[in-house]
């Protein structure tokens, strides 16, 4: 009982902490519902791979977080020389830790010690894991948010739609899951470069935070970490040196100059990934591909024709992956309930994706930012290299959570889409 009054009390603080940040007050109103929904998730994510599906990597997580807890009681100065520098008092006990095989790569291990850490909180209790850990992941995700709107507030309920109340983007961005480290940690970094390019000063806290976010984020997804820092750099450089070039000073001249410098390091990171090591990102990209389609034949799933590890053949599949990743599985597709609420926002998200190309079409690409276009380079890179490795449906809804509200955001923008959202909150106000 005292850990279950100590542990509401810390969590009761931490939201109220977060409800009073300032600049969180641009969203105070949808502060609290959201934080709800988020950490109600987080619940339901436990609920479900404990009594629906019996297994998966949150229940791998957590017995091999217990296993690293009940080390730290036994011998904590070992505990903690393998938390510090994965030191292991031997190869007997290093085999009973899942993912351990490869301590200083794995982001599996690194979570799992991560999650050992928030045991000794919690005394290894799953769901109040599964609670900090959403915290955390909403934390991130409304800092975001709140800076989109701060510097983009045309755009606020596009904003709040999309990254507070998305449902596959906040069921899967929650609870004892690594993605939701990863979420949170990104769009936090996502939100500082925002507020950096804009001029804006960060406090003391968050340059102090910075490197910290910047690790998580790295460490989880180092992949993914290397594809965003470099564009959000080339996005920072462009929106300071805009403000003092008279060249760069319009948005057009910008966005010419951004997309010419991700031309560049595309062809710097293909050039790597041919010559590293025998082509190995390839390799690794398709073997992971071959070992998840093996699991997958009994559900619906993504096969791509001839996928090797060479650039043609992954050129030549990209566009398909990209497709499957956004849009796939089709309403046809489902084979149970789970299924099917994938296949319905789908479907959302390709009668947002019509209006916005009828839009296109009528009138043309008449305005356009560089976050924008930071975004949509975003949302391709990522939703390439996820279609590409993630054959399998339900493990694409959970990865693409990382590029899909981005997506949500950028297609509410469009003035079809405004112009119902509007009619919908109008709608709301009556009743």
């Amino acid at each position: 009982m005292l850990l279950y009054l100590f542990n509401a009390l810390l969590l009761g603080s931490l939201a109220w902490l977060l409800h009073r940040q300032h600049h969180l007050q641009l969203i105070k109103k949808h502060l609290l519902p959201a934080l709800g929904l988020k950490l109600l998730a987080g619940i339901l994510l436990g609920l479900l791979y404990h009594h629906y599906y019996h297994e998966g990597d949150t229940l791998t997580f957590q017995k091999g977080s217990l296993i690293l807890s009940d080390y730290a009681g036994q011998n904590f100065g070992g505990y903690c020389k393998l938390i510090l520098f994965n030191q292991f008092e031997s190869e007997a006990f290093r085999a009973t830790v899942p993912f351990s095989r490869l301590p200083d790569f794995s982001n599996s291990f690194f979570f799992i010690k991560l999650l050992s850490l928030l045991n000794l909180l919690t005394n290894s209790h799953y769901y109040l894991n599964g609670l900090y850990l959403s915290l955390f992941s909403f934390w991130g995700t409304a800092t975001l948010a709140a800076t989109l709107i701060r510097y983009f507030p045309k755009y606020k309920a596009a904003a709040v739609l999309a990254f507070l109340y998305f449902p596959s983007v906040v069921f899967w961005s929650s609870g004892v899951l690594k993605d939701a480290i990863l979420f949170g940690s990104m769009c936090w970094v996502i939100a500082m470069a925002i507020q950096l390019a804009e001029g804006r000063r960060l406090s003391i806290a968050n340059w102090l935070l910075l490197p910290f976010m910047l690790y998580l984020f790295y460490r989880i997804k180092f992949f993914m970490a290397l594809i965003l820092l470099p564009l959000l750099c080339l996005y920072f450089i462009l929106r300071l040196t805009g403000k003092k070039t008279k060249y760069l000073n319009q948005a057009r001249s910008q966005v010419l100059v951004f997309v010419a410098g991700f031309g560049i390091m595309v062809l710097f990171g293909l050039y790597l990934a041919i010559n590293f090591n025998n082509a190995f990102f390839f390799h690794n990209l398709v073997d992971t591909y071959e070992g998840v389609l093996k699991l997958s034949q009994a559900r619906p799933h993504i096969e791509l024709e001839n996928l090797e590890p060479t650039l043609l053949s992954i050129l030549a599949n990209s566009p398909e992956a990209f497709f499957s990743a956004v849009y796939r599985p089709f309403i046809w597709e489902g084979t149970n309930i789970l299924y099917l609420l994938m296949s319905l926002e789908n479907l959302l998200l390709v009668l947002l994706t019509s209006m916005a190309l009828l839009r296109l079409f009528k009138n043309g690409l008449k305005e356009i930012t560089l976050l924008q276009v930071c975004f949509v380079l975003l949302i391709l890179c990522f939703g390439v290299i996820i279609g590409l490795s993630t054959p399998n449906f339900g493990t694409l809804s959970r990865y693409r959570i990382v590029f899909l509200p981005f997506a949500v955001y950028l297609l509410l923008q469009n003035q079809y889409a405004q112009k119902l959202l509007v009619k919908l909150r109008l709608l709301v106000m009556q009743e």
